[in-house]
């Protein structure tokens, strides 16, 4: 008698910072191809990604994460939806945590690609979130609102935009547009552009204790940290993504600033140890009974 599932287990994955509750909550796989390496030869990067000894085809995971101060719940991006196989499984994991949309009190965005907004609103276009700030840069707003910028997208991109617009469009009477530094308790944007123009990373503080919570400075861990220059076709501009990317990668190596990514390995967090000749070096955190 066949007594195991064919499918994994939902991940959710629960961790601190200080005083500050962090859960990931994964929305899924997607899958990627080294086809979409730029800035650097594919065939390195395979032969990189394969002596990790990483799956093949390469898999992008989608994580989000969820935040507890003492007064508010808050999210860092909300996933793909059900828009592919393998995504959309943001609600059910939250639901896991016993939180429902309705407890959220504000979307903090990385950026409003599809695999990070998707799960904003519903098939129909409604806000998922019905209390909930949506929170983004407001050079990531002055981007997607012009619409002079569609004739430099690819078709994929042009879907961003759609996108973006209904988003928008969805929680356009909750909308903060910020810069740089604190948005809530223990909470910062650090602005980290080139995959799109407001690309936003999130340092979260408490005593002396942080995490810095990025979206797609990495995409490909089996490739980026040993060739920072290996950008994507997804980055609106994939010179200034490796730049920020070696930027970052010094930022938190330098100051042992553990992070967390949306596209590393579930459930997401490590640490970068440094670069030597050329490469870094990413140590995953390990799973732990203990929070």
């Amino acid at each position: 008698m066949k007594r195991l599932s064919s499918g994994q287990v939902r991940g959710v994955y629960r961790r601190n910072v200080g005083d500050i509750a962090v859960a990931t909550v994964n929305d899924g796989m997607i899958p990627a191809t080294f086809d979409h390496i730029v800035g650097a030869d594919p065939t390195a990067c395979e032969a990189e990604h394969r002596a990790a000894l990483r799956p093949m085809p390469p898999w992008l995971t989608v994580n989000t994460f969820l935040i507890e101060t003492a007064d508010r719940l808050m999210l860092i991006d909300a996933g793909y939806a059900d828009t592919i196989p393998d995504a959309g499984r943001l609600l059910p994991n939250l639901a896991v945590l016993g939180v429902r949309p309705a407890d959220i009190d504000a979307v903090l965005m990385t950026h409003l690609h599809a695999d990070h907004d998707a799960g904003l609103i519903t098939k129909e276009g409604a806000a998922v979130f019905p209390r909930a700030e949506l929170v983004v840069h407001e050079d990531e707003l002055k981007f997607w609102r012009d619409e002079s910028n569609i004739a430099r997208l690819s078709e994929d991109q042009k879907s961003d935009f759609a996108l973006a617009t209904t988003v928008l469009a969805a929680y356009a009477d909750r909308l903060r547009p910020v810069r740089a530094g604190d948005v809530a308790s223990g909470i910062s944007a650090v602005p980290t552009p080139g995959h799109t123009p407001g690309h936003t990373a999130w340092r979260i503080s408490s005593g002396s204790e942080q995490l810095l919570i990025w979206g797609d400075v990495i995409h490909l861990p089996g490739v980026q940290f040993a060739i920072p220059e290996a950008s994507v076709i997804y980055d609106l501009d994939s010179h200034a993504a490796a730049t920020v990317r070696r930027r970052v990668l010094d930022m938190v190596s330098t100051d042992r600033v553990p992070v967390a990514g949306v596209h590393l390995d579930f459930p997401g967090y490590g640490r970068v140890t440094g670069e030597r000749n050329g490469r870094y070096f990413y140590a995953a955190e390990l799973w732990t009974p203990v929070i």
